[in-house]
């Protein structure tokens, strides 16, 4: 279609005035099913982003792009909203301290894991050093000092030790902690170099947080566990009070007879056991975990020693699988 025009008696077609005007529009209804016009390509192109005869940018009028987009923005402050609303009411059921899900119910279960220090994650749990060398258990040394560091220093706390007490055998009231003395680990402490130097190691035992968890005691002499080492039951014999006696019990031996032979006799500073007053782990900010420092009295040199050490309570379910170390942790260590 064209528009046709007269001036001064002769027709003039003005072809680019009637696509401005929408010569392909049927009553100014665009028609999809033309076919459009034959253009080279760098036009195609630069028509595809800015069509000057339609006035489009991308495919879409002005128009077209301002409804879109408030199109876009209604829904976007939609899903804004609905997502503060579900995020509110998701906050509102948990708690800053108390996990939702707890012990059993949990990922991570009802059954506490240990740990040890020292431990250089670069050498995994193989502890090996010259003890005439001291560049070589340095490193050592310095990983269990990094560990008790906040235990030393009660400014590195986020209460700085305000909230501390000594305990004893009674627990702390609910907002404060008990305090852990590191003078009681005796030869397992930093001015003796943890017995480094002198081929008496020591390693550090603590039970992972869990939060919630109370143990279930060995406090009878007469129900110790058949498996239970005889220095352990023999210490729990000597205790005079039933307080003494409630406490997670913790033990190390050697994994094969070979690495019994060669672990030798050991010491538990300050006793081999976690006392209750300690229990349960409740997020109370300052808390830190009970300590037993093992020391090696006698080890045999020039060998890797597999040592395993375990926590004993009637609720701490333990396996000898090297696979899947349930309440207990693995290190070897070998000396020159």
């Amino acid at each position: 279609m064209y528009v046709v025009g007269r001036v001064g008696g002769s027709v003039s077609v003005h072809r680019e005035a009637a696509h401005r005007m929408g010569a392909d529009k049927a009553n100014g209804v665009v028609n999809y099913c033309r076919r459009p016009p034959q253009r080279p390509l760098l036009q195609k192109i630069r028509y595809a982003i800015w069509n000057p005869e339609e006035r489009t940018f991308l495919g879409r009028t002005a128009h077209r792009w301002g409804v879109i987009g408030l199109i876009y923005l209604v829904m976007y402050i939609c899903i804004i909203i609905f997502f503060s609303i579900c995020m509110c009411g998701l906050l509102a059921t948990m708690d800053d301290k108390i996990p939702y899900f707890t012990l059993a119910d949990s990922i991570i279960g009802d059954n506490p894991g240990m740990g040890h220090r020292p431990l250089v994650f670069e050498e995994g749990a193989l502890i090996w050093y010259d003890a005439d060398n001291a560049s070589q258990y340095d490193k050592y040394v310095r990983s269990i000092d990094q560990f008790l560091a906040p235990y030393e220093n009660k400014s590195l706390l986020v209460t700085r030790g305000e909230n501390q007490r000594e305990c004893g055998e009674v627990k702390p009231p609910r907002a404060e902690v008990c305090a852990f003395n590191t003078s009681l680990l005796g030869p397992c402490a930093h001015k003796h170099a943890y017995g480094y130097p002198t081929r008496t190691p020591c390693i550090i035992i603590k039970l992972n947080k869990l939060y919630d968890w109370n143990p279930i005691f060995y406090d009878d002499p007469a129900t110790l566990p058949p498996g239970m080492p005889p220095d352990i039951k023999e210490y729990i014999n000597k205790t005079t009070t039933p307080q003494e006696r409630r406490k997670v019990w913790v033990s190390c031996a050697g994994e094969r007879p070979a690495d019994v032979e060669a672990l030798g006799p050991l010491r538990y500073w300050p006793y081999p056991g976690l006392p209750e007053t300690y229990f349960p782990y409740d997020n109370t900010p300052g808390y830190l975990s009970p300590l037993v420092a093992v020391q090696l009295l006698n080890p045999t040199l020039h060998q890797i020693i597999n040592i395993r050490c375990r926590a004993w309570a009637r609720n701490i379910r333990y396996t000898e699988s090297l696979k899947e170390r349930l309440g207990s942790t693995h290190l070897e260590i070998m000396i020159d």
